[in-house]
């Protein structure tokens, strides 16, 4: 199949299309409930001890689905480092399935991992919440801007690809979507001198970026977890989060080098010109699929505390799905 993807930007497309889940998602969703159980709540989905065999029947279950993954996985490794979805096609749903068939999208685009280590949900809501003090946070629970970042980039791989739909956008005209491609920015940062020097201190120091409370092992405010790691490297091409990287740095000051910082000053000041950023107000139904590897994303602060987007991020499947969608049919006409 081909999907016609306008350009946004030369590495930022935009479907303006629905993704026909209606006439595939009854399938879909009696596969989930046969490996989980109608009886689990989609929030509380954790990663399947037979995941693959999970996914080989939701392909076989939704092939139209199962190939229109499989092309936009294709654009993101090839072409892409963000796409934008202005319809996805669940606005005809409840809320609790659309986290079912977008928890069953991302089972066939690649492996969704748990986002937190104590619960393991995969299907996180985006949205504002009471914090207790001392609680380090991260940008899914708080109505502030988010600067542009990469997802994961505390933990020492970070996924591939990850996914943001919009359940409910702010009525407030903020949480506007912001978008870079790292690529691009590195590409940049090659034009002049210091930008070279720069690119040079942070591809070769590695830095502590922090990871946030509810993503410890234990989930506890007076949990300190740092993982240390280079901006830019051949993978992930970029990873950085500026209040990680500060509170790492906080917590391990030896690292907070005077090179280290004047470096940081001139990445954090292209990262703020918003005349090479991608800017863009998401609707309800509209969805972002990112390579986490490639392309950062942020957003404007925002008032609504209505707003609600669910994540998910995903690993990349290292077998290919249609080649174990072949060797399972030819195992049945045995």
């Amino acid at each position: 199949m081909s999907t016609l993807i306008t350009q946004m930007a030369p590495r930022v497309g935009v479907i303006d299309h629905r993704v026909l889940l209606q006439t595939e998602a009854g399938a879909l969703c009696s596969v989930l409930d046969k490996y989980y159980g109608p009886e689990v709540h989609p929030a509380d989905y954790a990663p399947h001890p037979d995941e693959q065999a999970l996914r080989l029947e939701l392909a076989q279950a939704a092939p139209r689905l199962n190939a229109f993954a499989d092309e936009m996985k294709e654009r993101l490794e090839c072409d892409y480092c963000v796409l934008v979805f202005q319809r996805f096609g669940l606005d005809g749903f409840d809320l609790d399935a659309k986290r079912r068939l977008l928890y069953c999208f991302s089972l066939i685009f690649g492996s969704p991992t748990p986002t937190d280590k104590i619960a393991k949900r995969i299907v996180w809501d985006v949205m504002s919440r009471v914090l207790p003090l001392g609680h380090v946070p991260t940008i899914s629970e708080n109505s502030y801007e988010a600067e542009l970042h990469t997802d994961t980039q505390y933990f020492p791989n970070p996924e591939k690809y990850v996914l943001l739909y919009i359940v409910k956008a702010a009525n407030c005209g903020g949480g506007v979507s912001l978008l870079v491609d790292g690529l691009q920015l590195k590409a940049r940062l090659a034009e002049t001198e210091e930008g070279r020097w720069a690119y040079g201190i942070l591809s070769n120091s590695t830095l502590p970026f922090r990871i946030p409370t509810s993503y410890t092992t234990t989930g506890k405010q007076e949990t300190v977890e740092i993982t240390y790691a280079r901006i830019f490297s051949e993978l992930p091409a970029i990873r950085y989060r500026k209040d990680t990287l500060a509170a790492g740095l906080a917590a391990a000051p030896d690292y907070d080098t005077p090179a280290v910082r004047r470096a940081l000053t001139i990445l954090e000041s292209m990262l703020e010109d918003r005349s090479q950023m991608i800017v863009i107000l998401l609707e309800e139904d509209s969805m972002l699929l990112t390579n986490n590897h490639e392309g950062l994303h942020g957003r404007t602060e925002f008032r609504d505390s209505e707003r609600h987007l669910i994540r998910i991020r995903m690993k990349e499947v290292q077998a290919p799905l249609q080649t174990s969608l072949r060797s399972s049919a030819e195992q049945r006409t045995l």
